[in-house]
């Protein structure tokens, strides 16, 4: 059972998705909340596994709730949810621990789907370990991410992080990259298998086009084709996964 708290200035937008989210079996709604502090203490009460909240209105009050809740819920999911569209920041928001972020307006459907992709990915796929360091390792796959030249609102990023997290606990991924590895990245992203492995490809191409190549080569020495003059999926994720590995080591 996942177990969810809803925090939403607007009580009516509240109502709607807790009402849908109900439904699923799959899902427990423990409590909502309007205004940010009583967020905080239901959170406190009810040790949710994932957080849904809004209040990014003004920015720095949204980022300011999502730093209180990982400091006193540091095990607990927050997935955001704002009209805002702007990289920096989602960067942000990425940076300082936020498991997902989702545009409004979008379908309840899809939602849900994150839920279950959030809870299973760090429930059941991400040993203690991991849990315990995700943000840490979240954080630098992000900045490296960045000096790399691939910006956070392409779907690739967000499908590579999730692919190189898989492969960083357990690498027996790689044997079946087409038929395991991008298809489970397709599910908890609600989209296709081909989707995932396109977009990899692209945020790939874009930083080797686009990105700091000094950074490019101090990173994959040796993981370049020579045929493409760049990595392949494969070899980008491996590389990366081996980075973290080593970085965070136990």
């Amino acid at each position: 059972m996942i177990k969810v708290v809803v925090g939403d200035e607007n009580p009516k937008y509240i109502e709607l998705i807790s009402r849908e989210l109900k439904h699923e079996l799959e899902i427990s709604v423990l409590g909502t909340a309007s205004n940010p502090n009583e967020l905080i203490k239901i959170i406190g009460q009810e040790q949710p596994d994932i957080v849904v909240l809004d209040f990014m209105h003004p920015v720095e009050t949204g980022i300011s709730v999502v730093q209180r809740i990982l400091k006193k819920q540091p095990l607990t999911q927050i997935l955001v949810i704002s009209d805002i569209e702007n990289d920096q920041f989602v960067g942000e928001l990425l940076n300082i621990g936020v498991a997902y972020y989702m545009i409004k307006p979008f379908q309840v459907l899809d939602l849900i789907e994150r839920l279950k992709f959030i809870h299973n990915y760090y429930s059941s796929m991400l040993d203690l370990f991991y849990i315990r360091d995700r943000r840490a390792i979240q954080q630098f796959l992000v900045n490296c991410f960045a000096e790399l030249g691939i910006p956070p609102n392409y779907k690739g990023h967000r499908y590579l992080m999730d692919a190189i997290l898989l492969v960083s606990q357990d690498d027996s991924w790689l044997n079946g990259i087409t038929k395991r590895l991008y298809p489970a990245v397709a599910r908890g992203n609600r989209t296709t298998a081909s989707h995932v492995e396109r977009s990899i490809r692209y945020a790939i191409d874009t930083a080797w086009a686009k990105g700091d190549f000094n950074q490019l080569q101090k990173l994959f020495p040796y993981a370049i084709d020579p045929a493409r003059g760049k990595p392949t999926n494969a070899a980008f994720i491996a590389k990366m996964a081996d980075i973290i590995n080593l970085r965070f080591s136990r």
